[in-house]
């Protein structure tokens, strides 16, 4: 079968004599990058990933076409990863760790308000920037177990979280005390991540209002857990 015709093998059906060989390769790579050179080649290998899997999709990438577009030789791309869904994973890993960043510094990190407008408009601006990639992770999840198990593991930890945030705003005076945390914080997440993945992968991005779609956000989520603003100054 070709290469670009391979689908995804999730890591949970590999069996045990190539996951043992897979460790190997990953041994001998150990201390990869530390170079300047390295770390050069190694963030080629993976911008050019990104535009590869971006233009193709993950099922019909090939190794050899990332290297292409990276203007690396073939073999140097096994001194970095041992496959394409490896490389693929260190996408996810880098964009996903980003998106789901709760915590942001603002010029009033004291105010709650400011606190939960800039926690969406950092979840909208990086998906905005990440949208093309995102589309493709969203499909490969639906047949990698291991990048969905890891995707929901992060969502999870997203929530929990969102939900420490909900428990001190309680805990001030500031929202509902009758709201449940941990299922507001599960709502109110995946509300943000599936108006995200509407506003930039169901539309045309340039038409995206941002700005607009931080203060409806901001604006549902006051509403949603009881808060006022006037309570906050």
């Amino acid at each position: 079968m070709a290469e670009g015709a391979e689908r995804a093998e999730p890591l949970a059906s590999i069996p045990n004599a190539t996951r043992g060989w897979q460790g190997a390769a990953r041994n001998k790579r150990r201390g990869t990058g530390r170079t300047s050179r390295g770390r050069q080649t190694r963030d080629q290998l993976l911008d050019a990933a990104r535009v590869v899997f971006e233009r193709d999709g993950f099922l019909q990438a090939r190794v050899a076409d990332i290297c292409d577009e990276a203007g690396v030789s073939h073999g140097s791309f096994y001194t970095y990863f041992v496959s394409k869904e490896e490389i693929f994973r260190t996408l996810v890993d880098s964009i996903e760790l980003d998106l789901l960043t709760v915590e942001h510094a603002t010029d009033n990190d004291h105010d709650p308000v400011e606190r939960i407008r800039a926690a969406n408009e950092h979840y909208l601006r990086t998906y905005a920037a990440n949208a093309g990639i995102m589309r493709v992770i969203h499909q490969v999840a639906t047949i990698d177990v291991e990048v969905w198990r890891t995707r929901f593991q992060r969502q999870d930890a997203f929530a929990h979280a969102i939900e420490r945030r909900i428990r001190a705003l309680q805990a001030s005076g500031l929202a509902d005390p009758a709201i449940e945390p941990y299922y507001a914080a599960q709502a109110l997440g995946g509300m943000v991540a599936y108006f995200a993945e509407l506003l930039f992968n169901s539309h045309d991005p340039v038409n995206a209002d941002t700005d607009t779609a931080i203060e409806a956000l901001t604006r549902i989520w006051l509403n949603a857990l009881g808060i006022r603003e006037k309570d906050t100054q």
